[in-house]
């Protein structure tokens, strides 16, 4: 019994990795990846991101194309985190696929109590995209450590 959990287990685990950038996390640091859905096109929703990154003094933009954000997020304590999003137009073009990660640059940042969650969350619902037609938010606590116990400020 306890070795078919963990075949199911492991199984959901690889199907939602695949499914969000084809491949596992590093798991020697903390990491958390979300899927967004918006109901308009991807240049307003990058807009929208990349407009919120620049107004919140803890964030250093990266590298920035169409399709990609790039940000460092530097937390109270002095603790760096890279942050992605990634735009993906639908079949349609009315509407936006967006992967979001962030990671932990140290290793004992395992158990971030949420903060590689809140990275994310405070920029999607600063932006007001949470409000957004369409809006739907993937993620469980296999793809994003801590989402359980996020209290995002």
């Amino acid at each position: 019994m306890a070795v078919r959990i963990c075949v199911v287990a492991c199984a959901l685990f690889l199907g939602m990795c695949i499914l969000t950038n084809g491949g596992p996390s590093d798991t020697t640091h903390a990491f958390c990846k979300i899927v967004w859905l918006f109901g308009f096109p991807c240049d307003k929703v990058s807009m929208a991101i990349l407009t919120q990154i620049k107004a919140m003094g803890s964030y250093k933009l990266g590298p920035v194309t169409s399709a990609l954000i790039q940000a460092n997020h530097t937390s109270a304590i002095g603790q760096i985190e890279t942050v992605n999003f990634t735009m993906i137009s639908t079949a349609s073009g009315q509407g936006c696929h967006v992967d979001g990660s962030s990671v932990s640059a140290f290793w004992f940042s395992l158990f971030d109590n949420g903060t590689n969650y809140c990275n994310l969350h405070n920029v999607i619902q600063g932006s007001g995209l949470t409000k957004a037609p369409g809006f739907t938010e993937f993620t469980n606590e296999w793809l994003c450590l801590g989402v359980g116990v996020a209290a995002c400020k």
